[in-house]
C-alpha cells in the first residue's frame, strides 16, 4: 500500500511535460515547536493545510505523507520537522515539491510566535516569510489562516482568476483586500487565484463583505446588496418626492392649459365665422347691427387667437416638463423594504 502511495507522490517525476494549468506541488512540513504543546502546532500546521488547500490551485503534500515518504526512503535524519533551508531542500527533493512549507512556533515569555517561510525546491532559496504573534493561542490559530495566504501569495499571484460584483446601488467603490479598484460593480476584476476579502461601499450606504475563493481561469460572480442609512433614505425619500409631487403638479396644469386651449380655440373659431359670414354677405342683405357684430367678433378673435396660442404654449411646456420629471425622478418608494431595519 505503500508502494502505491509512492508512486502517486512520485508521479512529478514523470518525462511529460505538465500542462500549462497543472497545480504547483507544494509540501507542508510539520511546524517545530519549543515550550509549546505538540497538540497546538500540529493543530496549526492541520489549520495552514486546509487553507492552501482550499484554494484550489496547489496539489499539497500532507506531513503525514511526507512523513511515509521519508520513513520509506529511510531519512530518519529529517523525519521530524525542519528549521533550517538545508532540510526543507532534501525534504522537498525527497517527494518531489515544487516548494515547500515549513515553520517554528515558540514562546517568547508570554507571546507565542509563529514563523513560517516559504523555500523554492530546485534553488533553496526563501520565496516569503512570515511572523505571526499573540499571547492568546486561539487568536493565533485564527490569524494562521491569514498567514499562509500571504505565505503563497508569490504563488497565487501567477495564477490568475476573475471576480464580478453585482450591486443593487449604482456609483458603488469595489474594494478587494482592501485595495480600492479601478473597475466597479458589473465589471470583470482580475486577481490572484485564492482567497479574497471583497468590500462593497458607497456613501449613505452600510458597507457590505464577502470573502471569495477565485479558481484559476475563471469568473466568480458575488451579488452584493447594500443597505441604505436612515439619513439617506429620508434625504432620497424627500427629494424624490418632491419631483413626483412637481411632475403631478406640473401634469395638472398642462391638462389645465389644454382645457383653456379647447376654450379660447373654440371662441376664436366662432369668432372667425362671424367675420367670415359679414365678408361673404351680400352688400344689400348688410345691416349696420352685423357691422357692429363682425368688428366686435375681429377683436374678440384677436384676444382669444393669442389666448389660445399661450395656453397652448404652456400646455406643451409643462406637459413636457411633467414627463421629465416623471422619467428623471426616481420612485420615492424605492426604499420602502429597509424601513423596518432602520427602525
Amino acid at each position: 500500500m505503500l508502494s502505491v502511495m509512492l508512486c502517486a507522490l512520485l508521479s512529478h517525476g514523470a518525462s511529460e511535460p505538465e500542462p500549462s494549468t497543472a497545480r504547483t506541488r507544494l509540501a507542508i512540513m510539520n511546524i517545530a515547536h519549543s515550550g509549546v504543546e505538540e497538540e497546538f502546532a500540529v493543530g496549526l500546521t492541520e489549520t495552514i493545510a486546509t487553507t492552501i488547500s482550499e484554494t484550489e490551485v496547489f496539489e499539497t503534500v500532507s506531513p503525514k505523507q511526507i512523513s511515509a515518504l521519508l520513513a520509506y526512503e529511510k531519512r530518519k535524519d529529517v523525519l521530524g520537522a525542519c528549521e533550517d533551508e538545508r532540510c526543507f531542500t532534501q525534504v522537498a527533493e525527497i517527494v518531489r515539491a515544487d516548494h515547500i512549507i515549513g515553520g517554528v512556533l515558540s514562546k517568547v515569555g508570554e507571546d507565542l510566535v509563529l514563523n513560517l517561510v516559504m523555500i523554492e525546491a530546485k534553488t533553496g532559496a526563501s520565496q516569503k516569510r512570515v511572523s505571526k504573534e499573540s499571547k492568546i493561542p486561539a487568536e493565533l490559530l485564527k490569524d494562521v489562516r491569514s498567514a499562509a495566504i500571504t505565505l503563497v501569495q508569490p504563488l497565487l499571484s501567477e495564477r490568475q482568476g476573475f471576480i464580478k460584483i453585482s450591486s443593487n446601488t449604482p456609483g458603488t467603490d469595489v474594494f478587494i483586500d482592501d485595495q480600492r479598484r479601478i473597475e466597479g460593480a458589473g465589471q470583470v476584476i482580475a486577481v490572484a487565484a485564492g482567497p479574497h476579502t471583497v468590500r462593497v461601499a458607497k456613501d449613505g450606504f452600510y458597507t457590505a463583505t464577502a470573502d471569495l475563493r477565485v479558481r484559476p481561469g475563471r469568473i466568480t460572480e458575488e451579488s452584493v446588496r447594500l443597505i441604505p442609512a436612515k439619513e439617506t433614505m429620508e434625504s432620497y425619500e424627500s427629494k424624490a418626492t418632491l419631483m413626483r409631487v412637481g411632475a403631478f403638479a406640473a401634469a395638472g396644469l398642462a391638462i389645465g392649459a389644454g382645457v383653456l386651449t379647447g376654450v379660447f380655440y373654440s371662441n376664436a373659431s366662432g369668432d372667425k365665422d362671424i367675420v367670415d359670414a359679414y365678408a361673404n354677405s351680400l352688400e344689400v342683405s348688410r345691416t349696420p347691427e352685423m357691422r357692429t357684430q363682425a368688428l366686435e367678433a375681429s377683436d374678440s378673435f384677436t384676444t382669444n387667437q393669442a389666448l389660445y396660442l399661450t395656453f397652448l404654449g404652456t400646455a406643451a411646456a409643462t406637459g413636457v416638463t411633467s414627463l421629465v420629471l416623471f422619467l428623471v425622478g426616481d420612485d420615492p418608494g424605492r426604499y420602502d423594504e429597509f424601513d423596518s431595519l432602520n427602525e
